[in-house]
């Protein structure tokens, strides 16, 4: 014979709590789930008041029903728990009686808070959870944030407590809503630890930084890596004077190929399309046949080296030890037939050599004879680029003494990017930093999470 609902029996001890009992409710007035009946079993002589120490008395019986870990999948399941209230004989104060199997934050069980948590440590979104366990989003949420800084807190003083301080940072924006709204991150790459997440990008924003952060904690730090925006540079040099400031070698060579060998590669195809358009107009006006033949043939030369030329940036941005054979030979054949645009690309080859070197009285020639070859190269956009990046030495030579990038940052935006996928996006922002700086955690970086 097969057991029913009405066949099981529910008895289990809980600290002083015992479990009476156990009911299943169907019908069409309330949600259809499972209630276990909960009585304080304590005594009053064992109970002193908290203000006083004084000896107590029962002032009433009260009740509260608690959220449980649902036993049957889609069954809502309630924990409904009577305890005492007291009141002091002493002082007259009166106090509730502590449910051990309560969250302090929530009106849910201590074990379904437990269960959360781990589903919350597998990365799954709040939104999936809710639905699993039929939680309110909010009370989700408040747990996985009471969760993230009791890790970050955690963190800090373990930190604190070996006397590390970081000694290299870097420093970033990214996206954080459509429309251009961005935020500012700052990484320890030494760790590999979120210090900060602000709101903004400007110089208003960054400054936030270094009044919101203990900056004896900051005492040690060598070297900055960021790219070139000014607002971080003039306020590292304000906060941190010891500081070297290091620019990005990722951000000055993807500004170097969208600037420059962009510019100019668009350019020399912009004039191929253009030829292309003069002989075919001339061609219509020919009348010697064999000429006009000659023309056609040049014309769809020029068609051809446009279309190539369009084609060609990946393989001009790309490491030349990294092309294949016939990528190689299409490149060379391409930069033999334009003389700026071979300039050009030798000019990038050469400015990720530099970026290699580790003595900074070398980098520091070399980096000059490099401004100054672009800056009398006739070529408008590469004398532009080197015109405006030379301002810039000082922060480039640093990167041969400290040879750190932004590469770290770059590497957990991607992860931030997946988050708000999971999240299908974050209307609280501070919610959303602080999962950022939570990403950050070595356990969370490195190793699986554990279900306890």
């Amino acid at each position: 014979m097969l057991l029913n609902s009405n066949s099981i029996i529910v008895s289990y001890s809980c600290q002083q709590f015992q479990c009476e009992g156990m009911t299943i409710t169907e019908n069409e007035e309330t949600e259809t789930g499972v209630i276990t009946w909960h009585r304080s079993t304590l005594c009053t002589d064992t109970v002193r008041c908290p203000y006083c120490g004084g000896k107590v008395d029962v002032s009433e019986r009260a009740s509260t029903m608690l959220l449980d870990m649902p036993i049957w999948l889609g069954l809502r399941q309630e924990a409904h728990v009577e305890y005492h209230r007291y009141k002091c004989r002493e002082c007259r104060k009166k106090f509730s009686e502590e449910i051990g199997i309560k969250h302090p934050s929530a009106r849910i069980t201590t074990r379904l808070a437990v269960w959360i948590e781990a589903f919350l440590r597998l990365k799954m979104s709040i939104k999936a959870v809710q639905e699993l366990t039929g939680v309110h989003w909010n009370t989700i949420k408040k747990l996985h944030m009471e969760m993230m800084e009791e890790k970050l807190e955690q963190r800090k003083r373990e930190l604190k407590k070996s006397g590390y301080k970081p000694k290299h940072l870097a420093v970033d924006e990214f996206a954080i809503h459509k429309g251009h709204t961005y935020a500012t991150c700052v990484i320890d790459l030494d760790e590999g630890d979120i210090l900060w997440v602000g709101h903004g990008r400007g110089m208003d924003d960054f400054e936030k930084f270094f009044n919101e952060m203990d900056m004896e904690y900051l005492s040690d730090v060598e070297a900055v890596a960021m790219d070139m925006n000014a607002s971080y540079n003039n306020l590292v040099e304000k906060h941190m004077p010891y500081a070297e400031i290091v620019y990005d070698r990722y951000h000055m060579q993807a500004q170097f190929g969208k600037d420059v060998l962009g510019v100019v590669r668009l350019n020399e195809a912009r004039q191929h399309k253009k030829r292309a358009d003069e002989i075919t107009a001339a061609a219509e006006n020919e009348q010697d046949a064999e000429r006009k033949k000659a023309m056609k043939l040049d014309a769809n030369n020029e068609r051809t080296s446009y279309r190539v030329l369009k084609r060609a940036r990946w393989s001009l941005l790309m490491n030349s030890s990294n092309l294949s054979e016939k990528k190689a030979n299409s490149l060379d054949q391409i930069l033999s037939a334009h003389c700026d645009l071979a300039l050009c690309y030798a000019m990038k080859e050469e400015m990720c050599d530099l970026f290699e070197l580790r003595d900074p009285e070398e980098a520091q020639n070399r980096w000059t004879v490099w401004f100054e070859a672009g800056k009398t190269s006739g070529i408008e956009p590469l004398v532009k680029f080197a015109t405006l990046k030379e301002k810039r030495l000082k922060g480039l030579i640093s990167h041969a003494r400290y040879p750190i990038s932004t590469g770290k940052l770059e590497g957990l935006n991607n992860k931030i990017k997946v988050s708000k996928r999971i999240g299908y996006g974050y209307r609280d922002d501070l919610y959303f930093f602080t999962l950022i700086r939570y990403l950050s955690l070595p356990e969370v970086r490195l190793s699986s999470p554990k279900v306890p």
